[in-house]
């Protein structure tokens, strides 16, 4: 269903009908920006013509900055007169442009990640030891051994020894237990 140009927010419903999927979970995370006021509002506060600003829905999307930024009113009653029943029509505008952009940056680059940094620390801790520890990575097992043997402790067994009981963990584990 294409986006309907008088709806208060078009431009997030052309994004919505574009990826549905990623704009819903996008959308549980944080709200689309909205048109004016640098994403805040749906209308402008004010028109630089003094013409009320809920009177811009009436306009479709792609003239509505162009009218609330020109200070000449019989210009916008023009505008008005003119693109009123055409929904594709658009001007133009700077403001458009930012609108437009901000939208697009909102649903490519909003993080869906809603950890906590301590939670992202933590996380990102337990993968590091799941993957670099002295039992799989040969590295990290030499580094662990010259620390035990600085600090006077145990040694770690061989590195090929750990491999082997690590292997014969997974045949344990494949085979049911037995």
């Amino acid at each position: 269903m294409p986006a309907d140009p008088y709806g208060a927010n078009p431009l997030a419903e052309e994004m919505k009908a574009r990826d549905p999927l990623r704009y819903e979970a996008v959308a549980a995370v944080k709200q689309s920006p909205k048109l004016f006021a640098g994403g805040t509002a749906d209308v402008p506060p004010f028109t630089a013509s003094g013409i009320d600003p809920q009177l811009l829905l009436r306009l479709p999307v792609g003239i509505r900055h162009a009218a609330a930024a020109n200070p000449d009113i019989t210009q916008v009653h023009a505008w008005f007169e003119n693109y009123i029943d055409q929904p594709d029509a658009e001007i133009d505008h700077d403001g458009l442009r930012a609108a437009k952009l901000r939208m697009a940056h909102w649903l490519a680059n909003t993080d869906l990640d809603t950890r906590t940094p301590e939670q992202r620390q933590a996380d990102d801790a337990a993968e590091y030891a799941q993957f670099f520890n002295p039992e799989n990575d040969r590295l990290t097992h030499s580094i662990e051994q010259k620390r035990r043997e600085e600090a006077g402790e145990e040694p770690l067994p061989e590195f090929n020894d750990l491999q082997a009981q690590r292997q014969w963990r997974q045949n344990h584990a494949a085979a049911g237990g037995q």
